[in-house]
């Protein structure tokens, strides 16, 4: 593997060992002959069917929203109620429903106790169910200094 500098051109020439590059190849060439029928095989596998839509999304329609705004004023479905009305309009909605369900909203500055009176006042109406709906959720208050 020496080299002749001197410029003679008789000596030992410089040749590439190709021992080692055989070596590799031979050694790839088995890894990928063992892998590769391992790729081929696979695994029986059992999948689920199909499923098609569950249900149709509830009818938005059907729903029966109560609110009491700042003011006092009472809503039925965003339709205003006078207040000595509301009670008898609110059982009138309600008759003949299978599931007496009613979602409940106030504003957020009423008082509690009228909210309260109002919420106890929807559940008189035999309402089973009274879901609360949140317009917007508020930071927490600040503790004062």
């Amino acid at each position: 593997m020496a080299m002749n500098v001197s410029g003679s051109s008789s000596g030992p020439k410089g040749d590439i060992n190709i021992t080692p590059l055989v070596d590799v190849v031979l050694v790839l060439l088995i890894i990928f002959m063992v892998v590769t029928p391992l790729l081929q095989m696979g695994y029986e596998v059992q999948v689920p069917p199909k499923v098609e839509s569950a249900a149709p999304p509830p009818d938005m329609s059907d729903q029966v929203v109560v609110r009491m705004d700042l003011s006092g004023n009472k809503y039925i479905n965003k339709q205003m109620i006078p207040n000595a009305e509301f009670p008898d309009k609110l059982s009138e909605v309600l008759k003949g429903r299978q599931s007496k369900v009613v979602f409940f909203a106030a504003d957020g500055d009423l008082e509690y106790g009228k909210v309260a009176a109002f919420m106890d006042e929807v559940r008189d109406n035999g309402v089973e169910n009274l879901g609360i709906v949140f317009d917007d959720m508020r930071a927490p208050a600040t503790s004062g200094p």
